[in-house]
């Protein structure tokens, strides 16, 4: 499972009313790469993909 699978579904899991605006290709593999498009939504879109993937990485 890629890190950008990992991340749309944990974004679902959390904020489910906000899934859509977080979601990502699932094939990205990068951090860096799911902050910056998640970014250029909204700087508060970018600020919660930031926070999941920092939950994602505490749980590995």
């Amino acid at each position: 499972m890629t890190l950008a699978e990992r991340y749309n579904l944990e974004a679902a899991r959390l904020l489910p009313h906000m899934a859509a605006d977080l979601q990502v290709d699932p094939a990205i593999t990068r951090a860096t790469e799911i902050d910056e498009i998640v970014f250029r939504r909204g700087e508060f879109l970018g600020g919660m993909a930031c926070a999941i993937l920092a939950m994602i990485e505490q749980k590995n």
